[in-house]
């Protein structure tokens, strides 16, 4: 097999990566952090992302990435980021307004604009951006060729010229006439959505403007892609059913290959024949960055790895967090059951707690959360081990909780970004430089460490557990109570 690269590229809601990986193993990352896109909304405090630095800050990842590098062996590349967020552009791509998030709580609060699951959903938004393009004075909106796009689908645009969704994403839809995504015309918001295309397909080929803008060669394949959970669980090698992947970013989501005759819900998978159960839990990631910010703020400040501290705290500290709970719903609970009026908490301070209980407890209130959401799997198969990924599998401490608590072993990846190498994957299959996707698995994705649970230490983490379990079970009527 020849040398030759990939590219990943990871839209987060956190930061924007990009991966290079090559052909011997290595790999180069590229980081920007994603709040240098964001910007206030006309007339609101909620903060939209600018699609144009966006594409900016890509441009310049990419540019980075391949500093030194030979850029014509950059084979293919491929899209993720989060969602379900979506932009609406003109028909000629140009954008109408700012990315609407997932974590934007205003297309929730529009009447008919609502889901069946009372979480954030491409139907929701979808439906506000029609209403908001409806109250600017927009005529015709269907006929005169805008389209909305998730962020990734975006960038895709920038680099190749075509709008397309992935039918991953259109398989989280109501609005879609069969298992290939295509999308119905049931609500006129549905017809703002462009044509589909599978995670694995090349949307198009990178173009002469975006060869001069991001230094990549001319004409290689860019594939679709898709939600950054879904292509996470690529990258951490869950392609069979009996692997679980922790992807812990911003927010967490824990997946698994769908079994045959599984009667959960599901959503299609960025592999051919495959579907994927995907729980959004919490807001973990987020959670541990809030917690850093107000009890240790120094380190915080200085944006130092906060690995150090994070160790600290659980040396200090016993499983259990000396009776102290937390409820990590700061965005809203998003599994087992929505509730996005939901709220943070912690339970049970007493004055001898200190920061590094509370920053235990914040760590055992995310993987609580967790437990809870995957205990509504038990009759999905016999999970084997958990893949994780993202910027918590660089907390070893953290891993081993969620080894003990959740009575599983914990891998640690050797490349944490695994919605970058997902993505790098696609655009690999894209560029048919595998035969199939177990090869490209098997040539990419590589175990760094496997954490084992302890059940000696199980005594606090079951105490805990029940807690949190009551806790979240008793603040459901108090949070009920605070509707909008």
């Amino acid at each position: 097999m020849r040398d030759f690269s990939l590219m990943g590229i990871d839209i987060g809601t956190s930061a924007v990566k990009v991966l290079l990986w090559r052909r011997d193993g290595g790999f180069r990352l590229a980081c920007r952090a994603a709040k240098e896109s964001y910007v206030k909304g006309c007339a609101s405090d909620v903060p939209e992302q600018d699609p144009i630095r966006l594409w900016q800050i890509v441009a310049a990842c990419i540019r980075e990435v391949l500093l030194g590098c030979d850029p014509q062996s950059v084979a293919g590349v491929g899209l993720a980021g989060h969602g379900p967020s979506l932009v609406a552009v003109d028909s000629d791509g140009d954008p109408v307004g700012n990315i609407i998030t997932w974590t934007d709580p205003r297309p929730l609060m529009i009447k008919d604009c609502g889901n069946t699951y009372g979480g954030p959903s491409f139907e929701a938004t979808a439906k506000w951006i029609y209403k908001q393009l409806e109250s600017a004075g927009k005529r015709d909106i269907q006929e005169s060729g805008i389209r909305v796009l998730q962020p990734k689908d975006y960038i895709g645009l920038r680099l190749t010229g075509e709008m397309r969704i992935d039918s991953s994403a259109a398989s989280c839809m109501e609005w879609r006439l069969d298992d290939t995504g295509n999308i119905s015309l049931s609500d006129p918001a549905g017809g703002l959505f462009p044509k589909v295309a599978d995670p694995w397909e090349p949307i198009g080929r990178v173009t002469q403007d975006a060869q001069e803008a991001t230094g990549l060669p001319q004409g290689i394949p860019v594939a679709s892609g898709s939600i950054d959970a879904f292509v996470e669980a690529l990258g951490a090698g869950v392609i069979e059913p009996g692997l679980i992947c922790d992807s812990t970013g911003t927010s967490t989501c824990v997946s698994l290959v769908a079994p045959e005759g599984c009667s959960l819900q599901t959503v299609k998978h960025v592999i051919p024949g495959e579907r994927l159960i995907v729980a959004p839990v919490s807001y973990s990631g987020g959670c541990l960055a809030w917690a850093m910010s107000c009890l240790f703020p120094e380190v915080y400040r200085r944006q130092l790895d906060w690995s150090g501290t994070v160790a600290e705290a659980l040396d200090r500290s016993k499983p259990g967090a000396s009776g102290l709970v937390f409820l990590p719903y700061l965005v809203g609970k998003r599994s087992p059951v929505a509730i996005p009026e939901a709220t943070g908490a912690f339970l049970g301070l007493r004055p001898e707690h200190r920061s590094y209980h509370m920053l235990r407890s914040v760590l055992e209130g995310c993987t609580y959360a967790m437990r809870r959401s995957m205990e509504a799997w038990k009759d999905s198969g016999n999970a084997m081990e958990i893949r994780a990924v993202g910027n918590g599998a660089r907390h070893p401490g953290w891993l081993k909780i969620k080894a003990d608590v959740l009575n599983l072993p914990v891998a640690s990846m050797k490349v944490k970004e695994g919605t970058a190498l997902g993505a790098a994957i696609l655009g690999g299959i894209a560029a048919n430089v595998f035969g199939s996707v177990k090869e490209a698995v098997e040539t990419v994705v590589l175990v760094d460490a496997v954490l084992m649970p302890e059940e000696t230490k199980g005594d606090g983490y079951r105490q805990g557990y029940l807690a949190f379990c009551k806790a979240d079970d008793s603040l459901e009527d108090f949070w009920s109570s605070r509707k909008v």
